[in-house]
């Protein structure tokens, strides 16, 4: 366990938490939510004690678990649906406008209890957040090679759901 002084945390926080708010707001439609998962993951490189000296390291950390908090969230059976069916149409590039993130929300919301925990987490990675796949394997601790057969599972996944909406 690393030893974390008061002035390690409070710069961490500064410049992490606006990170990672911007991060789960792209992921969640609600800013007070994404404001919470945000806490929530500094919560957790607290208690953790993560290292918060090694920027390599901290990052890859704060966007695998931001990512699995918003999609905790998802997942709950509390959660009120607010999103209409997605356009999966609109699904297959990245969500680089507003737009594109709307989408990517409903489909979010629509998949939520459907997808492997995994798959997802790298389908928001690669299309939400537009990680390459290196970036993404680093992220996740796992080979190019599995990113890519997740993204091809997520792929076909959505293109039965597509199927699905026009039969």
């Amino acid at each position: 366990m690393t030893h974390i002084d008061d002035e390690t945390i409070e710069g961490a926080y500064a410049r992490l938490f606006p990170i990672i708010v911007g991060k789960c707001a792209r992921m969640l439609a609600d800013p007070e939510e994404a404001r919470d998962v945000a806490q929530e993951t500094f919560a957790r490189i607290w208690a953790e004690r993560v290292n918060l000296r090694d920027a390599r390291a901290m990052t890859a950390w704060v966007y695998r678990t931001s990512t699995n908090l918003a999609i905790d969230r998802y997942r709950d059976p509390w959660r009120k649906e607010r999103a209409e069916a997605p356009d999966w149409e609109q699904l297959g590039t990245t969500a680089a406008d507003p737009e594109a993130r709307t989408h990517w929300r409903r489909m979010l919301a629509h998949l939520r209890r459907t997808v492997p925990r995994r798959e997802m987490e790298v389908a928001i990675l690669s299309r939400l957040d537009g990680l390459t796949h290196a970036e993404i394997a680093q992220v996740t601790g796992t080979g190019e090679r599995t990113v890519r057969r997740l993204l091809v599972g997520f792929e076909e996944r959505i293109a039965r759901l597509r199927q699905g909406s026009e039969a």
